[in-house]
Parts: structure tokens; C-alpha cells; sequence
């Protein structure tokens, strides 16, 4: 089952707008029903997939804190469409917390040792490149001319595409040949610069980092190579500021945790590539349009900025505990300033909907408050913190299992990295099922990787 994880994960079409977004998917069907079969074959597994009680009582607390916080709000707000309202956002929070649990269990269970997490990280890669093959390079194609493919592309997207409500990106039977932007199957390019840029680049980044001496097969290591510049071709072609960003995120966190001979390499290469840009800028029309649309002179930002502004200041009316889940909306709109109020999408759209989080950061602030974010942090640190004492342990050393971890441990930091820096400009969509197994694929193996060295000292001690 390990193996099939991330080919369901991937696959976002939402099947009704009824339940919250991640719930009306394919993925949580297959998951929660090989949990189902698996506790009611071995019901032992339950005391073995449980939290610790300190980590339930954490939830639990979060869970009354919210529940009291939407009470109030809906006391305080009054009915409004601008709200999810007390018993939508409950059932929202709800399926947000089972979504979490679910993907934290389903890798319990699966992933116990090295074997297992290898075999989910290669499922990974064949995803990827099945992905990328069946999907976005037929997309890619078709922007540059071969329409044909269209053929291929709309019945595929009528089948697996995720689609947002009431938008008309889709008219044409899919987002690329709607808006001539490369989405992958998912509802817009900047969703697919953030499935390409979290959930899996940060892995075969982080590999390729490794010598070639400790591939046994050399071939995978050209491979990935490949794999990388590709992913990394889709970020720039997705058109995007968000695969913008994630490149350069990318580029930066990669130059930092090379070694010192990659390091010289890499800076004359970047010299070469940022020369190339700039000619490509001045003298390639394509190039210069596109650079200037999505970077130097991006447009329609009001929404996203005077929105992010009303955030930070929800967050400071109410820095503790926050607004409580899904009642941000009317603060937001509260709070916007005036400027901002004078586009189409606000005065048609967001005046009488609720204002979505345009700003994932501020957007967690002002649902849960500093009290929860913090507490979150504090965990995300004592992590780290064990898996910094693992990497330690793991210096000069290159067997397989010593390469792994590495590599795992890298493109974990890498991961974190890009989630904040993109959580604080933009949506991140964190809850999504590829990118929590991913997240909840690095916590097991550090914990494999912990245990594993424990292991070899007792065996070193008793030698």
C-alpha cells in the first residue's frame, strides 16, 4: 500500500463543494478505508497508531479554544455570507483536524523502518514522472503550438481536474487551454508551482547533493538530475510569482547546504544563468513579457496586499486566540483599505462572499492566534532540534542508509524553509494530501533514523 500513497494523493479533483476541499477527494476514501480494514484485522494497531496523551490533550484544548471562539463570533457577527457560520466552520475545522489525523496515522502505520520509507520515496519519483509525462509535458506541448493535444488534455481534465466554484477558467475544457497557463491537474498554476515545489522538489534537490560514489546505480543519479531541471522548468513555465518565488527559495536554500567545491561551481553557473536571463530579458519577447507580468510589473495585487494588510490587523485586535476558524471574513473586509476596494473581483466577489486568506502566515494568526502558532513552532523546533543530533551522526558517511537519512533530513529543512517563506506572501496549501505525506514522511524517518542509530550505538557498546 506504501506504494500507492502519493499516485492517490495526487489526484485533486474535488467531487463536491459541500464538505471542505481536501475532503470531497479521492484520497481520503482510499486512506480512511485501508485504516478502517487495517484496525478491524488487527484492532492491536490502535494502541500503536494513538498520539501521545500529551500531544491529545494539545489537540484537544486547540479544539475547545476553537469551538469556543466560533460560539462567540457567531454571537458577536450575526448571520452573514461573509462567514462560514458556527455549525459550517465546525464541520469544516473538523474534516481539516481528520484530514491531518488520517495522513499522520495512514504513515504510522506504513512506514516502520528503512525499507518502507525507501519504497514510499521511490513511489514518489515514479509519480512524478508519470506526472509529469501523461500530464504537464502534454500541457507544455500545447503551449508552444502543438494544439492537437487538446485532444488529450480536456478529456483528462473532465476526469481528474480540480476546478474551482463558480470561475471560468475552465470554459474551454481545462485551465491550460482556457489560461493558456500550465496547472497539472490542479485548479490554477500557482497550485501546481506549490505540488511541484513542496511536495517534491525539495527531495531530489537535496539528492542530487549527494556524490555520485554513493549511487550504486549511477543512472539514478543522472536521472534525478533530469527530474530536477525539469520540476524546475514546470515552476517557470506554470508563469507564476509563486513558482518565481519557489525557484528562488530553492536556489538559495541549495547554495547554502552544498559544499564548499559545489558552492564555487554553482556561483559561476548562477553568474552564467542570470547573464543569459538578462540578454534573454532585453532581446526574446516572450521572455520579457512574461518577466515583466508576473515579476517587475505584476498587476492586480490590490486584493492580495490590502488583504494581507486586514490580516495583520485582525491578528493584532485579537493577537492571542484569534477570530476562530472561518470567521476571519468579515474582519478582513472590516479592515481592508479603502484602496483596495476598487477592483472588480473585491466588489463583485468578496464584498458579500467571505474574503479568502490571500496570506497563509497572517491568515493562521488571525484563525488561531499566537498562543497556537507558537505552540506549533515549539513542536516544528524539538523536531528538528533531534533531527540536527541525526545529522550529526550521519557526517562522512555514505552508505545507504546514512544517504538517505541525509538526503530525507535536507529536504526536510528545505520544505520548512519554502512553507514559510511562501505561507508569508501567498497561499501555501499545506493541507493538501501530497504535501502532508510528505511532511509526515519526514517525521517518520527521523524517527527511524533515531532509532536506528541508537540501535548501532548499543551494538557498538556491546561489540
Amino acid at each position: 500500500m506504501v506504494n500507492w500513497l502519493m499516485p492517490f494523493a495526487i489526484l485533486p479533483k474535488t467531487y463536491t463543494y459541500f464538505f471542505y476541499d481536501i475532503f470531497s477527494q479521492v484520497a481520503l476514501l482510499v486512506f480512511s478505508g485501508f485504516i478502517l480494514v487495517k484496525l478491524y484485522l488487527k484492532p492491536i494497531e490502535l494502541d500503536n497508531i494513538l498520539p501521545k496523551t500529551t500531544t491529545l490533550r494539545m489537540w484537544g484544548v486547540f479544539i475547545v479554544i476553537q469551538l469556543g471562539l466560533m460560539t462567540y463570533q457567531s454571537l458577536i457577527i450575526g448571520p452573514t455570507t461573509r462567514v462560514y457560520g458556527l455549525l459550517h466552520g465546525l464541520l469544516m475545522f473538523i474534516q481539516m483536524i481528520l484530514v491531518i489525523w488520517i495522513v499522520y496515522t495512514i504513515q504510522k502505520i506504513l512506514i516502520q523502518n528503512y525499507d518502507e520509507a525507501f519504497k514510499f520515496i521511490k513511489s514518489v519519483v515514479i509519480t512524478l514522472t508519470i506526472y509529469l509525462v501523461l500530464i504537464v509535458i502534454p500541457q507544455i506541448l500545447y503551449l508552444f503550438g502543438l494544439t492537437q493535444l487538446e485532444n488529450w488534455i480536456n478529456p483528462i481534465a473532465h476526469l481528474l481536474e480540480r476546478h474551482w466554484e463558480g470561475q471560468n477558467f475552465y470554459q474551454n475544457g481545462s485551465y491550460v487551454t482556457t489560461a493558456k497557463r500550465v496547472s497539472g491537474l490542479e485548479p490554477e498554476a500557482a497550485y501546481l508551482a506549490l505540488l511541484i515545489g513542496i511536495a517534491f522538489a525539495p527531495f531530489l534537490v537535496m539528492l542530487i547533493q549527494e556524490p555520485i560514489k554513493a549511487f550504486k546505480k549511477h543512472w539514478v543519479y543522472w536521472y534525478v538530475c533530469a527530474l530536477s531541471l525539469i520540476s524546475m522548468l514546470v515552476l517557470l513555465l506554470a508563469k507564476t510569482t509563486t513558482g518565481f518565488l519557489i525557484i528562488a527559495v530553492i536556489v538559495l536554500v541549495y547554495w547554502v547546504a552544498a559544499p564548499k567545491r559545489q558552492k564555487v561551481g554553482l556561483i559561476i553557473f548562477g553568474a552564467i544563468g542570470l547573464i543569459v536571463a538578462i540578454i534573454a530579458y532585453y532581446t526574446i519577447s516572450g521572455v520579457h513579457n512574461m518577466l515583466n507580468m508576473w515579476i517587475f510589473e505584476k498587476g492586480g495585487t490590490d486584493n492580495r496586499l490590502g488583504g494581507t494588510i486586514a490580516l495583520i490587523k485582525t491578528w493584532l485586535q485579537h493577537p492571542l486566540l484569534g477570530v476562530g476558524y472561518g470567521y476571519e471574513g468579515q474582519y478582513i473586509v472590516d479592515n481592508l483599505p479603502a484602496w483596495s476596494k476598487s477592483n472588480f473581483e473585491y466588489q463583485e466577489v468578496y464584498s458579500t462572499h467571505a474574503y479568502p486568506i490571500l496570506n497563509d502566515l497572517f491568515g493562521w494568526l488571525s484563525r488561531y492566534g499566537l498562543i497556537a502558532l507558537i505552540t506549533f513552532l515549539w513542536l516544528l523546533l524539538g523536531l528538528i532540534k533531534r533531527s540536527l543530533v541525526v545529522l550529526k551522526s550521519l557526517k562522512g558517511r555514505y552508505d545507504e542508509h546514512s544517504s538517505f537519512y541525509r538526503v530525507t533530513i535536507k529536504a526536510f529543512y528545505m520544505t520548512v524553509i519554502i512553507i514559510i517563506i511562501v505561507s508569508s506572501v501567498t497561499p501555501s496549501n499545506v493541507i493538501s494530501w501530497p504535501i502532508l505525506l510528505m511532511l509526515f514522511f519526514y517525521w517518520r524517518v527521523i524517527h527511524i533514523a533515531e532509532e536506528e542509530m541508537l540501535n548501532n550505538e548499543d551494538i557498538d557498546c556491546n561489540a
